[in-house]
This record gives structure tokens, sequence and C-alpha cells, in this order.
């Protein structure tokens, strides 16, 4: 059994947890790892003086400090270390731009099967990197120490003499291009015959200094190398031959265009990507406005295929998407663009086009969905909506072209037309909701969302017992959103699903950072209608509990009586499985709502929190009082918990104490924070209104 390879690795990162996990990879893939972690400027800075690195991992983004601020300072300082980052998904456009900045590969966190393989292709290239400096040092030195440094290099280290024949072939020459030293030392090199010409020679000698080009082995495989060259002279000043040293990169060139076909195609339909087609835009749009011509932009996306998914399961899903691209392909022109933006949302550019030929087009489109998709011998029928823009009537610019298509497909949505040109009148009452509806699924991926706590306390024992987790959506036009204006948009659009996965994920997180620091409140966290009705999402909360490493019982999911009204057997078989996974279960906003006690009694929850409307005037209004006793009453007798919210006043506080109400939140505690206060709040604020941990 081989021993573990021990690497030196510098890791920059926050997170001690996802640094475990790269560790333990690193070791199951046959590495020691020798570890550094750092989180600063400063303490990378000290770490690069201290030693040097086999190879640095990072994460992209973090508090204090950025991964590409890492990379930037580690190439400034002329140090070609692998550089990887390992990180959650951060989008193509910054995948892109990453590799540009001069990092050799990106790892997503939840996908470590790619981790080795790229570790093993970055060693290997650093070490041919080590070997080519080395054989270049040492041709300086000395003859003797070259002949040495040439034999055992890995790399290729050929010499050819002013006849343009072979003087030199290296062992690694024959392991690299496949002919022996016996079959071509006095020979012209067999890779360029050509070569042998003084003409030629002399034109390669000045062309060929540092570049890449394609080989054919004697074998006849074609393999990718690096070559450097260098004109060697004798005593007398006068050229005497010339050196290659070169190194096959074929697998870095594979891994060079996997990177590529990922960022910018499709991996499920092989059709271009959100990147590829912004790219093709930005091109197409000044093109065709030379011409005083326009570029169409449609978004197509799939109705009710959520519906499928749920019904005929994922891969059948999959496997109707695959088909979408050929369908639309027969009914467009070659110059017309197909892309898949993702979920089932594809996009179609067409150059040189006005808004009836546009119109036509969606025509020709949505024609072609009409006939029946045969998935394993299933025929599914589907329909779909569209929206049109235009430059540059609605937009100049890629990112407000695809934005007011978006605007406008969602258009077609609601009005079940089928088909909406983009108009800015479009939805006198609410443009800006239409607006929010289109940025609001890249503000979910791109991560401009964050979650605000607010604290809970326990009115017996005056300890704090939870945080409730808010989110807030930090626009980079209108500031902070409050969710009131985001939440039922994204209920409507279908987007709920992975804004509700997000906040858990998140708040999850948060509550490991707090576990860790010795604090163990559990955290809640709302659900909608929407969610209830979805199947699948105890199971998606069981892997992003697992994944976080924190326990079920330190995560409460709160859910609303209108909520629990719209599908009350869904509700009921959701609830019941989440019940047997050990979380907590609350009725949010009770009151308000159409349900009773008695309905609640046949629910799996195991508390209830009274609607601020009921709670918030209680000391003051008598009517509001009796209400907020008789809930804690009868809801005592179900063996259930209450939590009062909206407590705004020491009065009610200390009246609802005298109820025995469980718990209660509210203004009054502490509004919601986000997690750098709350953190102080735990540790001044709370301490000295007699609250505790």
């Amino acid at each position: 059994m081989a021993l573990p390879i021990q690497i030196h690795t510098l890791i920059v990162e926050d997170s001690e947890e996802d640094t475990e996990l790269l560790l333990r990879e690193l070791q199951k893939g046959g590495y020691d790892p020798i570890h550094e972690r750092v989180e600063t400027r400063e303490s990378l800075q000290a770490a690069l003086d201290n030693r040097r690195w086999d190879i640095v991992f990072s994460d992209y983004t973090m508090p204090q400090f950025k991964g590409t601020e890492a990379l930037a300072l580690l190439r400034e300082r002329g140090n070609d270390t692998p550089f990887l980052f390992v990180s959650g998904t951060i989008g193509e456009d910054r995948a892109v731009a990453a590799m540009k900045a001069g990092a050799d590969d990106y790892i997503i966190k939840g996908n470590l099967k790619r981790l080795i393989p790229a570790v093993n292709r970055e060693l290997r290239e650093a070490e041919v990197r080590r070997e080519r400096k080395k054989a270049e040092e040492a041709l300086q030195e000395s003859n003797q120490t070259l002949e040495a440094v040439v034999q055992s290099s890995p790399l290729a280290i050929i010499v050819i003499d002013p006849t343009g024949n072979v003087r030199m072939w290296n062992p690694a020459a024959e392991q690299i291009l496949g002919w022996s030293a016996r079959e071509v030392l006095g020979r012209p090199i067999p890779i360029r015959p050509e070569e042998t010409k003084k003409e030629t020679r002399d034109r390669e000698v000045k062309r060929f200094v540092n570049l890449e080009r394609r080989y054919k082995r004697k074998d006849g495989v074609l393999i990718d190398t690096s070559i450097s060259t260098s004109l060697l002279c004798n005593n007398k000043g006068e050229i005497s031959g010339v050196m290659w040293i070169i190194a096959d990169i074929t697998e870095r060139k594979r891994a060079e265009a996997t990177i590529k076909q990922m960022a910018y195609y499709d991996t499920l339909t092989a059709l271009p990507s959100r990147t590829l087609l912004h790219d093709r835009l930005q091109q197409a749009i000044p093109a065709a406005a030379d011409e005083n011509k326009s570029v169409g932009l449609l978004l197509l996306d799939l109705d009710r295929f959520r519906e499928i998914n749920d019904t005929l399961g994922h891969h059948r899903g999959d496997a109707l998407l695959q088909q979408i691209g050929p369908r639309l392909h027969a009914v467009l022109q070659p110059s017309d663009t197909i892309a898949r933006l993702g979920g089932d949302e594809f996009a179609v550019m067409l150059p040189r086009i006005d808004s009836e030929q546009a119109a036509l087009a969606a025509g020709r489109l949505l024609k072609a969905l009409e006939k029946p998709f045969l998935i394993e011998g299933i025929p599914i029928v589907i329909e779909a909506s569209i929206g049109i823009a235009l430059s540059p009537e609605h937009g100049e610019n890629p990112d407000s072209l695809i934005q007011h298509a978006d605007i406008a497909m969602y258009v077609a949505k609601e009005n079940k037309k089928g088909v909406a040109l983009y108009s800015s009148k479009v939805d006198k009452h609410s443009p800006r909701r239409l607006a929010l509806l289109g940025e609001l699924r890249e503000a979910i991926e791109n991560n401009h969302l964050f979650l605000v706590y607010q604290p809970k306390i326990h009115l017996w024992t005056r300890r704090v017992i939870g945080v409730e987790a808010l989110v807030r959506w930090q626009h980079p036009q209108y500031g902070v959103i409050p969710p009131d204006q985001f939440i039922t948009t994204a209920e409507h659009s279908g987007l709920i699903q992975p804004l509700t996965l997000w906040v858990v994920k998140t708040a999850l997180a948060q509550c490991k950072i707090w576990q860790r620091e010795g604090k163990a409140p559990n955290v809640a966290v709302n659900l909608s209608a929407r969610n209830l009705e979805d199947p699948k999402l105890p199971d998606q909360i069981a892997e992003l509990l697992e994944a976080s490493g924190v326990g079920s019982a330190s995560l409460n999911l709160e859910i609303t009586e209108s909520a629990l009204m719209v599908n009350p057997a869904q509700a009921m078989e959701t609830l019941t499985h989440l019940n047997n996974m050990d979380i907590q279960l609350s009725i949010d906003d009770f009151g308000t709502g159409y349900s009773s006690l008695g309905y609640l009694k046949k629910l799996p929850v195991h508390q209830i929190k009274i609607d601020k409307s009921f709670v918030k005037e209680m000391a003051t209004d008598e009517e509001d009082a009796i209400i907020v006793r008789s809930t804690i009453e009868l809801t005592h007798n179900l063996g259930l918990k209450v939590v009062a919210e909206g407590v705004e006043s020491e009065e009610v506080l200390e009246k609802l104490a005298a109820l025995d109400c469980d718990a209660a939140q509210g203004y009054h505690i502490s509004p919601p924070l986000p997690p750098s206060e709350l953190n102080a709040w735990f540790t001044d604020t709370a301490p000295a209104k007699g609250w505790n941990l």
C-alpha cells in the first residue's frame, strides 16, 4: 500500500468546517496535507513569506477577504503555485473571470469529485514548470550539469544542429513523442521534417520562442505540447544549433476545454449557456445597429414543468428538456442562437429582425412545441410562454434586453396569451413588481439576499431560546427590500422553493457558527403554502441539515394558518414527514386564518404563535387580552407551547408572563438584527435586561 504523498497546503478559508472537508477529501485521494488556514490579507502574506507552498486552495467569497484578492496577491508576487478555487456555485461569469485572472481551476464545494484529479494535474504541471526552470538554469551554468538534467528531466529536450538533424534526444522525448534516440539521432526531426531547410528553420527559430502546438506522435496519436526554444552558440558566438524543450500538456488542454464547455454550454442540453448568449448579444446588438436593424430576444418558459417533474420524475423531466433544443432549431435559421438559461427557461436570439418578424418566430416556436414529446414511451404535452424584447427599443445592452424579455415573458404567463412584447406601460399598477420579478432569480443565485434574526425569550426562565430568521433583499438600485415586497412575487413565480432552501441553508450555517461559540439558540424559518405542496421539501431539508452538521432539533419551521388551508391533505403529509425528522413545527400568525384549535389538534405541531395584532394592544384593549388568555389556555390544554409575537412594551411582557405564556418576541425584546449586531445583543443587551443564553 502506497504511503500518502505529503504536500504543503495553504487554505484561504473562513470556515473551519469546510477546511476539514477539504482536508479529508485530500486524504482520501492519497495525500498527507500539511496545512495552514488563513482568512485575511495579512495572514496570507505572512504564510507566503514563511515557506514555499505546493498548492493553494481558496474560497471565493469571505467576510474579511475575497478569494480574487488572494489570487491577485499571489500572482503579483510572481508566485506560480497552483491556485484552485473551492467554493459554492459562483456563476459562470465569475468562473470564467477567475480563470482569466490566473486561477488554475475551480471546484464546487458540493461536488468534490473533481478535486483530486485537478490536484493531481496541477501538481504534475507545477513539477513540469519547476523542471523546465531547472533545465533552463542548468543550461546557463554548464553543459555537464545540463546533460544530467536532460537525461532525468520529465520534459522532452531536443537539440537540432545547423543542418536540421537531431543531435540530442533525451528519454523524455522518446516517451512523449514515441521515437527512440536510435531512430532520430543524425536524422531530420520527425515531427517537423520540413524544418531541415535552412530558410524554414531560420523562420521557425525566430517564431518558436514560446508557443503551444499540436503534434502527431509516432503511433499517430495527436498530443498538445508547450514548446520553448533557444539558440545554442559556440565559443565564437556562432549558432551551433537550436534546443527545444517540450512538455506534454494534453491533459491540461482537456481540462481547459472541459472548463470552457462548462462555462459556455449547458451540461444537460449542450445548448449555449447564459454566458455565451450574453457574449453573442454583446456582438450582435451593435452589428445590427450599424444596419439600422434590431436584435430580437425571446425568452421561453415551459408552463407547469414542475408538475411534470413531480409526477413523472426528474430523469424524465431532464429528458424532456433535452428534446426542446432540437424542436426549436427545426423552425429557426442557422444564424439564430438557442440558449438554456436554467431550469425550464430558454432564450432565442434573432439577429437583424423587427417586432413583426419576432412575433412570427415566437408563433413558430409555440407551434413546434404543440406535438407531444415521447419520453420513455409516455406522450407529454407542454405549453410555453414567450416574452419578446428588441434592441435598441427595449435595451441597448444584453442585461437590459434579457431583463425586459423576462418581464414580458411573465406578462405572457399571467395573461395566458402565450406571447407578449415588452412594453414599459405594462401592468401600470405595479411596474416595479414586474421588474423585481425579473431580477429575483438572479438575486437568489448571486447571494444578493441576507438574513436578520429576531430573538425569542422564555418567559419563565428568561432565557433566550431561539431566533427567527427573516430574509431581506439587498437590491443594487433600491437598497434593502423588505420581504412583503418580494415574497408574494416569489410564490407566484415559482421561485419560493429555491428562496426557501437558500434561507434554510444560510440560517443553518449561522446556527452552526453560534453553536461553535457556545451559544445554542434554535433557528426558525418560515414556510409558504407552495413549500407545503412540494413533496421533495422534507428530503431537501434533510440534505441541508446533514451538510450543515446541525441537529434537526435545532431547526424550527413556521407555517401560517392560511398556508395550511390551501391544500390540507398535502400539508398534513409534509408536516408529518418533517415531524418524523424531529424538526420543531410552529403555526405562525395564529388567529388570523380559518383554522381552529380542533383542527390544530390533528396536526403534528409543537407550538403556536399568537399574531401580533392581538398581542401589541392587549395591555389596553380588554378584548385582545381575553383572546390572548383564551388562546394560551386552550393551547396548553392541547399540550402545545405558545409564543406571543409583537411584544412592544414591558407592560405587555409582564401580562403575558402572568397568563403563563411560554415565550415571546418583539421589538421590546429586540428588533431583527444581522448576526454581528445580534452577537453584541447576546453579550451586552440581553444580560442587562436579565435575559441569558
